[in-house]
């Protein structure tokens, strides 16, 4: 998962409504932490779900959407039409990323689900110089081929015991492509709408996107409507949201660098969960190529946040209000 900060940001510092550049704190830091616990616990918990991957995403946004509009309506805010070509891209991209991405959990492991899923920074790069015209340096080159070195030491390091299958990797790569273009779109979108609005906004894109799949490929009624059903839904709503939540107060109180490193350490606690509580071994080659792939992607965090001025280009090109 990501998280968006409430304002432009300059060489990683983030700058608050009034105008000031946030300052990194001790509670700022534990804030994000938490966050980044949330999000990795909540990846082994849709793993273990035993709800089919459709019909638990579509669940997930409908849940989520209803909760964030009350909370969203209790503050007397409402959405507005003119908000939707503001949000329509970073809407469409989370939906779609959340059903490749739940897809990928039933069909291969979590380590290597999430660590092909950690490449989103890379994603962001190859966007930039295929679709955007951006001019990718030398050092991104390097950092991209190293990292994506990494995620092939971990998909090949499965074997075939099981762990892993070639129809959950290609869904891992397609919430890969999916998580790229929801970063860039949020990115866009925040400039424009707050973040309440923008988490109603995209629940209920997602969810209206997936209801047409889910009338022709049935729900899966038999779990989902069950009591425990409905509390594993409600639970992943409620633990990675919440890290969501924290996280954007984090952004306030600390630098987008520091969440961003921190943001890395996700794959890890997943693969380690996953490890203790569904017993998905992982082997010393797979453990090596997640840590080529993190220090690769922390390299490349660091020199993003250098040239801000890199990622405002592409955003640039998607906003509505500017094209």
């Amino acid at each position: 998962m990501s998280a968006e900060s409430d304002g432009p940001t300059n060489g990683g510092l983030r700058r608050t409504e009034t105008g000031r550049e946030a300052q990194p704190s001790s509670t700022g830091l534990a804030a994000a932490g938490l966050a980044v616990s949330l999000w990795g616990g909540g990846n082994v918990l849709v793993a273990a779900a035993p709800i089919g991957g459709l019909s638990l995403a579509f669940l997930r946004l409908w849940l989520a959407f209803a909760c964030y509009g009350l909370v969203m309506l209790a503050r007397g805010v409402r959405l507005h039409g003119s908000q939707f070509r503001a949000v329509a891209m970073g809407g469409f991209f989370f939906g779609a990323d959340l059903i490749a991405f739940y897809l990928a959990l039933q069909y291969t492991s979590v380590a290597i689900a999430v660590t092909i899923s950690a490449l989103q920074p890379i994603g962001v790069l190859a966007a930039a110089a295929f679709f955007f015209g951006e001019r990718v340096t030398r050092t991104h080159l390097v950092w991209g081929t190293v990292a994506i070195v990494g995620v092939v030491m971990v998909v090949l390091g499965a074997g075939t015991d099981g762990a892993a299958s070639l129809t959950g990797n290609l869904w891992a790569i397609g919430a890969l492509v999916c998580w790229a273009g929801y970063f860039i779109g949020s990115k866009s979108a925040r400039r424009h709408v707050n973040n309440n609005e923008y988490l109603v906004w995209i629940n209920l894109i997602g969810a209206l996107m997936l209801t047409p799949v889910i009338l022709i490929a049935g729900l899966d009624t038999n779990q989902a409507f069950s009591w425990s059903g409905l509390g594993w839904v409600a639970l992943i709503v409620a633990v990675p949201g919440s890290g969501h939540v924290i996280m954007n107060w984090a952004h306030g109180h600390t630098t987008l660098t520091s969440t961003s490193l921190l943001t890395l350490a996700m794959p890890v606690l997943s693969t380690g969960l996953a490890a203790l509580f569904l017993d998905q071994s992982v082997v010393p080659v797979q453990v090596l190529g997640i840590v080529i792939t993190l220090g690769a992607l922390a390299s490349v965090t660091a020199y993003n946040a250098r040239r801000p001025e890199f990622l405002e280009a592409i955003i640039d090109q998607v906003d509505p209000e500017v094209l």
